[in-house]
């Protein structure tokens, strides 16, 4: 794979993106966007905070031409194509150096407030299913790229930079893979992961405040904003229209997409004021899983073929929409409902609604809820279908980022549980407690019983040491991480569900 001093140009400002070119005559082998990547002959984008000790780094390992903002100076003679926009540049080299596996993949795109990653590994095994194992995945918890272990990797970003994105989706097309579903973000479309990037479907799943604050969004406006932008995107949209705000977003997403490419879902009522092609039920549900009926309405709909009822291996009344959005979405890639059936008894998503039944200590639940909408329906729907005595939740809150999730996961230990024990969860350059004070702002009920303890690992076996028989404990928000990101350092962490299970053997003697 090679871009030659003549393709970069020319897709630069085919694209609008160059402002000055570079004196470069040569073609590159590689790319990179941090100076440990670099290797000869290697194209290096500046983003962000790049010191210039780093590009003295690059320029020592054989970085050949840079591309850098237009107030980028550095006293060096490397060529430089200098752009308005380095993330734009780096998403429309990278699609092109790797000779734009997008081309070659089925590809739906996933965006929500909360949902996201069940929803995706829901899709994933039904396509997995219908191809004889060629689908492929990037989500919240790990990429994967082919059938062998070798192909899956950690995730380290919701949705991954582009250079990142574009290698995985090649790598997917190499290992054989012809369809793949990933999660977008609101900040994929704010840095522009995912620019020049289109969708065969785009699922619009929810969307409510979150994501708010100095790094991220200036307000909920501006996070909308950005959601809405997979409509820009997808040639298809999957659209909830039990969602709040659902009124721009159906306005944008005819803006967009022709009529006969808008699928709306919303589970059944009596008086349901939105017309949707697509309508689910419960027919029963417990902490095991449920069965829901699906039913289609309209000739559109009624192309889909999957009116009946379905079984789903995953507790929780909210991910019954969320299978409906799957089924939809790999049905107009070509997935068959045999397919779907299979898959929905079969799915497992790592670190969501995970269980942990003891003999002495109840209940355990691993979730990687994170905020006020994910935290309230994940302890609601506990609460609703098992006896609980105490409900204990252990949670935090990341530092740098989501500082408007705080309060809204306050309000949630505020109104369903009984203990908490606020903790530390990916602090970074924040102090924990200083966090946690954000987050007992909101917990005003006097009956909640508040602990800090800002160990996780202690926080954790304290809740279960402390919990009986009839009690649940809840830990909510690292689910299968197995790093807490800490003063910009991804120090090494056992994750909650093994710490879970390490626990509960030490207090009862089981595995």
């Amino acid at each position: 794979m090679t871009l030659t001093a003549e393709q970069i140009t020319y897709l630069l400002a085919d694209n609008g993106l160059l402002k000055t070119g570079a004196d470069f005559k040569g073609e590159v082998e590689h790319l990179a966007y941090n100076s440990q990547s670099v290797r000869p002959k290697t194209l290096l984008f500046i983003k962000g905070n790049f010191k210039a000790a780093y590009l003295e780094e690059a320029l020592q390992k054989g970085a050949c031409a840079i591309v850098a903002p237009m107030d980028f100076h550095h006293e060096t003679t490397v060529p430089t194509f200098r752009v308005d926009d380095v993330a734009a540049a780096m998403s429309i080299l990278s699609m092109a150096f790797y000779d734009y596996p997008q081309n070659q993949l089925a590809l739906i795109g996933i965006t929500g407030t909360k949902g996201k990653t069940s929803t995706a590994y829901m899709a994933y095994e039904m396509m997995n299913e219908a191809t004889q194992g060629k689908a492929a995945l990037s989500s919240t918890v790990q990429v994967i790229t082919g059938p062998n272990p070798a192909n899956h990797y950690r995730a380290h970003l919701t949705t991954p930079e582009s250079l990142d994105l574009f290698r995985w989706m090649h790598e997917a097309v190499n290992n054989g893979m012809t369809h793949m579903v990933m999660e977008v973000s609101s900040q994929a479309y704010k840095k522009e992961r995912v620019y020049g990037l289109h969708f065969n479907v785009g699922v619009f799943l929810n969307i409510s405040p979150d994501h708010i604050g100095p790094n991220e969004h200036p307000d909920f406006a501006d996070y909308l904003a950005c959601k809405m932008m997979l409509f820009d995107h997808a040639e298809q949209i999957v659209l909830n229209a039990d969602s709040d705000h659902f009124a721009p977003l159906i306005e944008r997403a005819r803006e967009d997409v022709p009529a006969d490419g808008i699928w709306l879902y919303a589970r059944k009522t009596d008086d349901l004021e939105r017309s949707a092609e697509v309508t689910y039920e419960t027919i029963k549900e417990d902490l095991q899983g449920s069965t829901f009926r699906l039913d289609e309405h309209g000739q559109q709909a009624e192309q889909l073929g999957l009116t009946g009822e379905y079984t789903l291996d995953m507790p929780g009344d909210f991910n019954q929409g969320n299978a409906v959005a799957a089924m939809i979405a790999t049905r107009l890639v070509g997935t068959d409902a045999k397919a779907m059936q299979k898959a929905l008894t079969t799915v497992k998503v790592p670190g969501r609604m995970q269980e942990i039944t003891t003999k002495r200590h109840g209940t355990i639940y691993v979730d990687y809820a994170h905020n006020y909408a994910s935290i309230a329906a994940l302890l609601h729907f506990v609460k609703a279908n098992e006896h609980v005595q105490k409900l204990t939740i252990v949670v935090g809150a990341p530092g740098n980022k989501g500082v408007s999730r705080r309060p809204g996961i306050g309000k949630a230990v505020n109104e369903q549980s009984d203990v908490v024990y606020l903790t530390s969860d990916d602090p970074q350059f924040e102090d924990p407690n200083a966090i946690a004070d954000e987050i007992q702002a909101a917990i005003t009920n006097p009956k909640v019983v508040v602990h800090r303890q800002m160990n996780r690992t202690q926080a954790i076996t304290e809740a279960i040491k402390h919990s009986g028989p009839a009690d649940v404990v809840v830990l909510a928000g690292k689910g299968m991480d197995e790093y807490q990101k800490t003063n910009g350092v991804d120090v090494p962490y056992e994750n909650d569900w093994a710490i879970a299970k390490r626990v509960v053997h030490s207090l009862e003697g089981d595995k």
